[in-house]
């Protein structure tokens, strides 16, 4: 390995508008660090940066400097992150836009036949013989000044991104698999622009719920979603999943029946269960009564999702390709119950499964 590049702090808006304007012809590998304990949205704390031999960290806490962040994300340029669906919410919220094309090394291994999830401290000891360290995981990115192990920890997020794109690049293009990886940079863009119109098919033992309790439920996780929102206060502080489920299961409860399914550690809610009756008791939206419900598979289905199953782990085998990356269990589900792949999982995958 080469000597490792000097790392920059920027934390003035004309010192990073003319680092941005200067970075070399090269691949731009990003990596965020934010805080989210005690709000919905995560508040961006630092953006790293590599291209070239140029290495910097940027302080989006300081005046301005967010502002003039937005060329970062905007021409041609492969943008390299690893498992980038944190870093693609964090960065849409804050600059209005996501990194593209994306390149995500861990996509992009696991689509070369690593192990599904492979870390990227994993991939960097696998792929280029070194060993990072873990210390400021958990440390408070908020901080001003950051301690020098946090900068370390921090530009070594950064800092081997580019030879991995390299080989990965190079891998995946012997492969016939680089518009795969295109692909999946664009499906996991979208997901991050797109709400979640339907939060209760993700609660688990949701297909044991009656329609109407799933409607209840998903009217409960909509207004969750609002509140969270509006507040800025993590979903389960507003409402908990299992109280969620409590609630949904009741068909116009009485005060104390709702009383008892927002208990907590035997400790009563009242300003919830006031607020959850209203909701509770109110008659069904349009759109609630056409949200799609969740359902177990019938003996055929079932026989049917074995058949895919069988399919896919062959095909995974010929590829050298995990089997639940190539197609996870809802899309075998799915694909059992409705003759088709589901629509965020079409594209490089039909062609591999037809």
């Amino acid at each position: 390995m080469t000597a490792p590049s000097p790392i920059r702090w920027i934390d003035r808006p004309e010192i990073a508008t003319a680092f941005i304007g200067n970075l070399p012809d090269a691949p731009i590998a990003l990596d965020t660090e934010f805080m989210r304990t005690q709000t919905y949205y995560a508040e961006l704390a630092l953006v790293q940066v590599r291209c070239g031999e140029e290495l910097a960290l940027i302080d989006p806490c300081a005046p301005g400097v967010v502002q003039v962040l937005g060329p970062l994300l905007a021409d041609a340029r492969d943008k390299i992150l690893h498992s980038a669906s944190e870093d693609l919410d964090v960065l849409l919220r804050a600059l209005g836009a996501v990194p593209a094309p994306l390149f995500d090394t861990q996509i992009a291994a696991t689509l070369c036949g690593a192990a599904l999830p492979p870390s990227y401290q994993k991939l960097v000891a696998s792929e280029l013989g070194v060993e990072l360290a873990k210390g400021a995981t958990r440390s408070d990115w908020l901080q001003r000044p950051l301690s020098e192990e946090q900068m370390q920890y921090a530009a070594d997020d950064v800092r081997y991104l580019p030879a991995l794109h390299g080989r990965l690049f190079a891998r995946l293009t012997e492969l016939g698999r680089l518009p795969w990886l295109y692909e999946e940079g664009e499906r996991a863009a979208t997901k991050a622009r797109e709400a979640d119109a339907n939060p209760h098919l993700k609660v688990r033992s949701a297909e044991r719920l009656t329609a109407a309790q799933q409607q209840r439920l998903w009217r409960l996780l909509t207004w969750r979603e609002r509140e969270a929102r509006a507040r800025n206060r993590p979903r389960t502080w507003i409402l908990d999943n299992a109280i969620a489920q409590r609630v949904a299961l009741l068909d116009k409860p009485s005060p104390q029946a709702l009383a008892n399914a927002c208990t907590i550690d035997g400790r009563a809610q009242p300003r919830l269960v006031e607020k959850l009756e209203r909701i509770v008791m109110a008659a069904p939206t349009e759109d609630e009564l056409v949200i799609p419900l969740a359902s177990e598979l019938n003996d055929s289905e079932k026989a049917r999702a074995r058949e895919i199953k069988t399919l896919v782990d062959a095909r995974a085998g010929a590829l050298g390709m995990s089997a639940d990356f190539l197609l996870p269990r809802r899309g075998i589900e799915h694909w059992a119950r409705e003759g088709e792949l589901p629509s965020d999982l079409r594209g490089w995958r039909s062609e591999v499964l037809a």
